[in-house]
């Protein structure tokens, strides 16, 4: 009696994926406030790696003290993103007095164009019924029902949409300095626990494994994807912060850090980077209109080409993934793991894909994620 090889369901092991997923989907879920920080740490461990083994075999010390000298240097990085975004706020507090005033003067401007414009039409309005009134009363025609608006109410009325309008404008403006304080803090917060996971990742060697490894394949893409990609943001967050302090807008320090940081999410982060700064340029106490255009110009400038002239360049398609996969990943990783989640979405999907190309089974799905819809090179179409 031989032994028949068995034969794989197409639907058995369709379901079968869809149930691994599901399961793996929620347990990333439930376990996002451990694993966050930790694929974050493996993140930028591989990204740093070539940094350690350059100082080990430049220093020619073992990997302990190289791992040291590397972790002090992240230390200081650290230590000097939290001063840059101490002096920001440091001065945001001392101009919020100004920008208060401003807001007074935004409000106290449209209260008198309420007035020339709106108030006038209502006593012409007045006068005119009145005079229809009149009119009525000399033909022996029953006067119509007339409700006067006195200038007094429309006065009280147009004084109290004035102050909510402040109110509102003066609220907004501290809501969002505290918000972007609290986000800043969050994150400086949470990258003292990766900088502890990093130290210790360190310790070990993670690139002992062959090329024709998964790891090594996954290392390898996303190292090249983060180096590309850091280089990129470095540059457009230090040309978008200097901008900032050119045009004299508050804060300029910390708005080139978001806008290295948010460039790693790819389409809508450069969109929010552009978009931040605004409030501070167009309530700026002393910003015309044009330098309220000039400095918008600028500023949107710099990120469009950023994003759609130098990073195509540069990277290509070196995450190997359809732009709509990208977009959904964002959505996707976004929903499991936040802000965070969209940081991670390009490299995690590039990681999964590769792993997914390796196993016969959900090797479509990978040539799906890649945007390759029709078979392979290296198989035949069946003929017919």
């Amino acid at each position: 009696m031989t032994n028949r090889p068995l034969r794989s369901n197409p639907v058995q092991d369709a379901c079968l994926l869809i149930l691994t997923a599901i399961a793996l989907t929620a347990a990333v879920y439930w376990l996002r406030s451990v694993l966050i920080p930790f694929v974050v740490a493996l993140f930028i461990v591989s990204g740093i790696t070539p940094i350690l083994d350059f100082l080990q075999a430049r220093l020619n010390v073992n990997r302990i003290v190289a791992a040291g000298v590397t972790f002090a240097l992240a230390i200081g990085g650290t230590f000097l993103v939290g001063m840059s975004i101490w002096l920001s706020m440091a001065q945001m507090s001392e101009e919020g007095k100004l920008y208060r005033m401003r807001v007074s003067e935004i409000v106290s401007n449209a209260e008198d164009w309420l007035h020339e414009n709106v108030a006038e039409r209502f006593e012409a309005s007045e006068v005119g019924e009145r005079s229809e009134a009149a009119v009525a009363d000399l033909v022996g025609e029953p006067e119509a029902t007339v409700v006067p608006v006195e200038r007094q109410e429309s006065d009280e009325l147009l004084a109290n949409a004035a102050a909510d309008l402040r109110d509102q404008l003066e609220a907004f403006l501290r809501n969002a300095v505290a918000s972007l304080s609290s986000e800043l803090f969050q994150l400086g917060s949470t990258s003292i626990v990766i900088l502890i996971y990093v130290f210790f990742l360190l310790l070990g060697n993670l690139s002992g494994y062959g090329e024709n490894t998964l790891a090594y394949q996954v290392d390898r893409q996303v190292r090249s994807y983060l180096f590309v990609k850091t280089m990129i943001s470095l540059a457009t967050g230090i040309v978008f912060g200097m901008a900032l302090w050119l045009f004299g807008v508050p804060m300029a320090l910390t708005f080139g850090l978001l806008a290295f940081l948010l460039n790693y999410i790819p389409n809508i982060g450069p969109i929010l980077a552009s978009i931040l700064p605004l409030p501070f340029i167009l309530l700026h106490p002393d910003g015309s209109l044009l330098w309220m255009i000039s400095a918008i110009a600028v500023t949107c400038s710099i990120q469009v080409a950023s994003g759609n002239l130098l990073e195509p360049k540069l990277m290509g398609n070196s995450a190997d993934l359809h732009p709509v996969v990208i977009l959904l990943a964002l959505m996707f990783w976004g929903t499991l793991w936040g802000i965070t989640g969209m940081f991670l979405a390009t490299p995690i999907t590039a990681a999964i894909k590769i792993a997914l190309d390796r196993m016969d089974v959900t090797r479509p799905v990978a040539r799906v994620m890649a945007g390759r819809l029709g078979p392979s090179a290296n198989e035949s179409i069946p003929a017919s």
